[in-house]
């Protein structure tokens, strides 16, 4: 090993060693030769460093002539003070959350010891998420560049709101060839530019000297109000960042506000809310404003675009829904003009946030509307709507002590309202316009450690697999300890002997009572709409309806009558018309705490099955959807019909993996051909054993087939060993229904005349 000398600037070039030792000198070759001819002018010199996260057991201890860092040695910053050795668990998620927060406290040390130029690292889809969950610890500026193999699709949670670069690797990231010398010589040379840049502009920028800078929220139907503000905050000699309010601009802007960036905020486009409390796509979550007011920065909020949802094609928004105002704002965006019950609402949010602040706090009221869509002749024209909201804020935040509210006469897009903005920003900014930048270097460390903390507090016990935060880069806090206690009641239950029993709910009434009788959980999804209707539930497997706006149709019966118990949504994962996560959030924000996957393929065999997984309509697609959905901290209870699939979503974070042996047999539409109960004993066994290699602490349920009566459940129960229950669907409400009709109406014809 060589160390690296203190003091000198470096750069990270961060990899798993134990597979990529090849290209990680190439790329580090790379970087230090454009490093070298870039700074020819420029008086920083940079050395480069590689750094090995591998996770396997073979160590690696070099790495040509570079200063090299062995993985050990970023272990050693897992424990506080590197006292103890760390060893790895076999099991690699575990081994993958355990080596990124080693590599956070790694890259933290070497920022405070102020040597930290800049990082890029290379990966696959395991190496990126290891690599970028520690990236994104690094504070805003500092260059971060990751070549990725799924650079090119969905990035946000590996991204964040951070400045993470993400380069696309073209080919795998497996050995050195025509393409990929290509590739990573114009990544290094591309991150050396900006390592370069970085400091050059650091040298220039004294900190003294940064402008009081303003965050801003705009939405399209209020972009003439936040081009005027803009305008005039310049003149004034402010710097203004816009951000978008579409849930991730406010979780950005939130971010730098906390980081020192923003030392101001005109909230002017608050529209987040309404998608939050409704259940738009575009929604914040339950923290919004919390930055703002926890860092005392100046504030001037207003209603803008509050008059409406957002949602995607007209053909995704809720059954629920589509008799309301709708406006089709393009092919991709659809727009619902929110009520006055929805008003008192978001007003009511907003007042809770506000009533916490101790400084300054303007609200800025626009009498005339709240978008370019709120005015005279447009399509969310509804002065009575509008009226609610801005009265209702009024009233609301009457008397509190640090806020105060302002009616204008005017449209939220009239020059004279966005003079009133920045006038009154100006008036309560002006006690902090000497305030220093300063950006808080430590800050997203130490929100990472207080969520940890919560994370701690709510994991069930012994349970490891739940306890890492960076298993969940796009949960919100409230969904993700939602999950924690319900799979610590489930522990808990299973510490004490007593089976976990789930069911399908196909009515209100049905998950009414099975609540009354003691189920744990409850999963909605289509068939259960077709087994109550007296169809057999492989019609919800079949091209009838459209399974996934089923399942939004049955929660508007179903939620609203379960007090206590956790219910679950069937999720159609190869549906080829939805963004699986924008809906995965439309599911969250109706209520849902977690999703399964139903409808299944796994249910279909022979050349059809083969065929679907062919032509991209496969189980993987399934195996991706409960992998997005744990990374949003929702419970994932997906089904498996073999060994591998449930390798398969155990690797996933799948929380409860149920075993699934088929078609229900028994009753007037069961199925008649099914493997047999002993059969089933052993299957069952294999994919609890399968599943329990990669995640020890999973949860194993059996269902399906011949198990389809308490009987047969404890039958299974007592011949398996780490299977903890039994989930049902035809089972607890179909064959219950038909038996008790059956008898009843029996009862009925015979009674004696006589």
């Amino acid at each position: 090993m060589v160390t690296t000398e203190r003091n000198s600037l470096q750069v990270y070039c961060v990899g798993t060693a134990d597979t990529k030792l090849d290209e990680l000198r190439f790329l580090a070759e790379s970087v230090r030769s454009s490093l070298k001819c870039f700074s020819i002018n420029s008086s920083f010199k940079v050395g480069v460093t590689v750094v090995d996260v591998s996770t396997s057991p073979k160590e690696t201890d070099s790495c040509a002539d570079f200063h090299f860092v062995p993985r050990k040695d970023v272990l050693s910053c897992y424990v506080p003070g590197g006292e103890s050795v760390v060893q790895l668990p076999d099991d690699r998620g575990q081994a993958i959350a355990i080596m990124t927060k080693a590599l956070e406290s790694f890259l933290r040390k070497a920022h405070n010891d102020q040597i930290l130029a800049g990082v890029i690292g290379l990966g696959g889809s395991g190496g990126t998420s290891l690599l970028s969950s520690a990236f994104r610890s690094i504070p805003i500026g500092i260059p971060k560049v990751i070549i990725s193999t799924v650079a090119s699709g969905q990035t946000e949670s590996y991204i964040g709101t951070s400045d993470l670069v993400l380069f696309p690797s073209v080919v795998d990231i497996c050995g050195i060839n025509n393409v990929s010398k290509v590739v990573l010589s114009n990544g290094g040379a591309a991150f050396a530019g900006m390592v370069i840049g970085s400091l050059e502009r650091s040298k220039e920028c004294s900190i003294g000297n940064e402008k009081f800078t303003v965050g801003v929220t705009m939405f399209g139907v209020t972009t003439p109000c936040v081009n005027a503000v803009k305008e005039r905050l310049v003149k004034e000699g402010y710097e203004t960042l816009v951000f978008h309010a579409t849930g991730v601009g406010g979780r950005a802007m939130e971010d730098l506000v906390r980081g020192g960036f923003i030392q101001g905020v005109l909230d002017i486009t608050t529209t987040e809310v309404a998608d939050y409390i409704v259940g738009g796509v575009m929604a914040c979550d339950s923290s919004r404003f919390d930055a703002i007011i926890e860092k005392k920065i100046p504030l001037v909020l207003s209603v803008g675009a509050l008059d409406m949802v957002n949602f995607g094609p007209k053909t995704t928004i809720p059954p629920d829904f589509q008799q309301r105002k709708i406006h089709e704002h393009n092919e991709q965006v659809s727009l619902m003009r929110t009520t006055v019950g929805e008003n008192k609402k978001f007003a009511a949010f907003i007042a809770e946030k506000l009533g916490k602040a101790s400084s300054s706090v303007c609200v800025c009221l626009p009498e005339k509307g709240v978008s370019a869509l709120d005015a005279p002749g447009k399509a969310f024209y509804n002065p009575e709507a509008t009226s609610c909201l801005t009265h209702e804020l009024q009233v609301l935040l009457k008397n509190r002590e640090h806020c105060q509210v302002k009616i204008f006469p005017y449209h939220i897009n009239d020059v004279e309202f966005a003079n009133a903005l920045v006038d009154s920003f100006l008036e309560i900014s002006s006690k902090s316009r000497h305030v220093q930048y300063q950006p808080a270097e430590s800050e997203s460390i130490q929100d990472n450690q207080k969520d940890n903390a919560v994370l701690q507090k709510y994991s069930p016990h012994n349970g490891k697999a739940f306890s890492n935060l960076n298993d969940f880069p796009n949960a919100k806090p409230e969904t993700l300890q939602k999950r924690i206690a319900v799979l610590q009641k489930l522990k808990d239950q299973i510490s004490k002997g007593k089976p976990i029993i789930g069911a399908g709910a196909g009515t209100g009434i049905s998950a009414k009572f099975e609540e009354v009788g003691g189920v744990d959980l409850i999963v909605l999804y289509n068939s259960g709409r077709f087994r109550m209707a007296g169809r057999g539930s492989l019609a919800g497997l079949l091209p009838f309806a459209d399974a996934n706006a089923i399942v939004l149709e049955m929660a508007n019966e179903v939620l609203p009558v379960v007090k206590e118990v956790p219910v679950l949504a069937g999720v159609c994962a190869t549906d080829p018309f939805r963004r699986m996560d924008n809906f995965l959030k439309q599911l969250e924000s109706v209520g849902f705490c977690g999703v399964q996957n139903f409808p299944t393929v796994g249910l279909f065999d022979g050349n059809f099955r083969q065929n679907l997984e062919e032509t991209g309509m496969g189980y993987g697609l399934e195996v991706e959807m409960i992998a997005t959905a744990h990374r949003m901290g929702l419970l994932t209870t997906p089904y498996a019909f073999c060994p591998d699939e449930a390798v398969a979503m155990a690797e996933a974070g799948a929380d409860i993996i149920v075993a699934h042996m088929g078609l229900t047999t028994s009753g007037s539409i069961g199925a008649k051909t099914a493997v047999s109960l002993e059969e089933s004993v052993t299957c069952v066994q294999a994919i609890a054993d399968a599943t329990h290699r990669i995640n020890p602490d999973a949860i194993v349920l059996c269902h399906g087939g011949p198990i389809s009566g308490p009987k047969e459940a404890a039958y299974v129960l007592k011949r398996t060993k780490g299977v903890h229950g039994f989930y049902g669907a035809s089972s607890m409400e179909r064959l219950p229904v038909e038996q008790a009709i059956t008898a009843t109406i029996q009862q009925y014809k015979s009674i004696s005349m006589e």
